[in-house]
């Protein structure tokens, strides 16, 4: 059986890893009510990441899913130093970014990169799409000043849009089309590793598919490494090569998308994939598979932090936290009863 650690990060899997998180926490502060204040009791905590450790491989895709408040985009975020880690590790190219300064930093920025999840927000109002990349392009000395134009052109062109849209500006742009200008200017500094934070939760429906296409082709063509953040499955499989579900902060199962979504071993996955929205008539009234509310992170439950809302939850959980354990393959579920969890799961269409 794996140690925890070796599980989560999916080593001896045989690919180059790119990145590597080790018992990574994020904390935020809590502002105090003027009460606590005149008792003059401690500031809390929230801890948003709880001792994160997994691995990211050269040329995937890891898709990270998982209700709305578990800590994603804060992962997200904190992988590239936009949120200092309270703990942990982030190797990254051979370098711990948990611990660099702002000047050894800036020298990576152009190696990893983020795209949003509000294109217009994201993207300076006052700016032109054509300055908003070159200021990229000038800053990180990508190409000569009089290549730069150029070089504007061929980007927007990568993620279809026309070199004309270069003098227009974000408030002019359809959402689809800002959130192209966000990745292409994520795209011009030629970055190894793109963290992409539901990046089309802002988007109608009919354009989420033709940006999902065009971040795939991409991710071909160019050979990129992403993290991809969504709380839609259905997105996450389209994109994914490999899957993890994060719920209040920890990871609770990882490994090959094909194998947790035709095997899931943790009970909260499995409500995942049941809250699904099918198409099907017969099919589309049905029991809540997830009953009850996200725990607060400042007040997280003993043992498992899943076990109020587990069907499966006895003593041992609400006792004692599980840990990240190999199941077989690249598959590793943080639950006790993983394995009759995952023997329980019917095939697709009949939990459908």
């Amino acid at each position: 059986m794996m140690m925890a650690n070796d599980a989560a990060t999916g080593a001896g899997q045989g690919k180059e890893v790119v990145l590597t998180v080790d018992d990574l926490a994020v904390d935020f502060n809590v502002a105090r009510s003027l009460a606590q204040l005149l008792q003059g009791r401690a500031r809390q905590k929230l801890r948003a990441v709880d001792r994160v450790s997994f691995a990211v491989r050269r040329f995937e895709t890891l898709g990270l899913v998982g209700e709305s408040g578990c800590g994603k985009t804060t992962l997200g975020r904190a992988l590239l130093r936009l949120y200092r880690p309270s703990a942990g590790r982030i190797d990254f190219l051979g370098q711990d970014l948990a611990n660099l300064g702002r000047g050894e930093l800036r020298s990576l920025r152009s190696d990893m990169q983020m795209v949003f999840q509000d294109p217009y927000s994201s993207l300076n109002p006052r700016m032109t799409v054509g300055r908003t990349i070159g200021e990229v392009l000038k800053f990180h000395d990508i190409c000569q000043r009089g290549e730069i134009t150029a070089e504007i052109a061929k980007l927007l062109d990568l993620v279809g849009l026309t070199g004309a849209m270069a003098g227009r500006y974000p408030a002019t742009l359809s959402g689809g089309q800002r959130q192209r200008v966000g990745l292409a200017r994520a795209l011009a500094v030629r970055p190894s590793f793109i963290v992409l934070d539901e990046p089309v939760a802002a988007l109608d429906v009919s354009i989420q598919a033709q940006i999902l296409n065009l971040l795939k082709d991409l991710s071909d063509e160019l050979g990129l490494t992403m993290l991809f953040i969504a709380h839609e499955l259905s997105v996450v499989r389209h994109m994914s090569t490999r899957l993890a579900v994060m719920y209040l902060g920890k990871i609770v199962e990882i490994g090959a998308a094909e194998a947790i979504f035709s095997g899931p071993s943790h009970p909260y996955t499995q409500g995942l994939m049941k809250s699904v929205p099918r198409l099907i008539p017969e099919r589309r009234h049905r029991e809540a598979v997830l009953k009850g509310d996200v725990p607060s992170p400042i007040n997280v439950p003993s043992g498992c932090r899943f076990h109020p809302r587990c069907p499966l939850a006895t003593d041992i959980c609400r006792d004692t936290e599980p840990v990240l354990t190999e199941l077989g393959g690249d598959h590793a579920s943080a639950c006790h009863f993983a394995e009759q969890a995952q023997a329980s799961w019917l095939p697709t269409g009949s939990n459908e």
